[in-house]
């Protein structure tokens, strides 16, 4: 072998591994994004997830706490997944903590006014999911009626939802 071709052989070599990893790696891969999700409070006060399906269906909701306290290799813990019995398409409404006909999963939580949390809605064995919605319990109480949070804390008015871009 000629010491370029041994050069090549030992940076094909070397490079294999690092490329092999950053394509394993969770942010190099993206989901399809088919819709938004947002939260706000019912008229009895308890927090309600809304996700606008505008692309395909959604079947999970889950809501988990902040990282707060956590390594950086530690997931958000999970607070409560809810699945549906069919995947659901249009405006999804879930209230987080109560009984929701055609959902299976917990009908009481607390919250804890002082943590941040997060509500991802997505569809079961696809790569697809609506955006992510992060919100305090606090800042929950402080909407105005027809107000939604969606992102990372944003709050814009409930139709917001009802169109879909593009």
């Amino acid at each position: 072998m000629t010491p370029l071709l041994r050069t090549r052989a030992l940076i094909a070599l070397t490079l294999a591994p690092a490329v092999t990893a950053l394509g394993a790696c969770g942010n190099a891969v993206s989901a399809d994004v088919i819709g938004t999700t947002a939260v706000t409070l019912d008229e009895d006060g308890r927090p309600v997830a809304v996700v606008r399906v505008c692309d395909g269906e959604v079947d999970t909701i889950q809501l988990s706490g902040d990282r707060t306290g956590l390594a950086d290799d530690e997931p958000n813990p999970v607070i409560g997944t809810w699945r549906a019995t069919s995947g659901r398409d249009g405006t999804v409404e879930l209230v987080l903590g109560g009984a929701n006909a055609g959902w299976n999963g917990p009908e009481a939580l607390t919250l804890a006014d002082d943590r941040t949390y997060v509500v991802t809605a997505a569809r079961s064995g696809a790569d697809a999911e609506a955006t992510q919605v992060s919100f305090s319990p606090a800042q929950l109480a402080s909407l105005a009626p027809g107000q939604v949070v969606v992102r990372d804390g944003d709050v814009v008015a409930r139709t917001d939802l009802d169109e879909c871009a593009g």
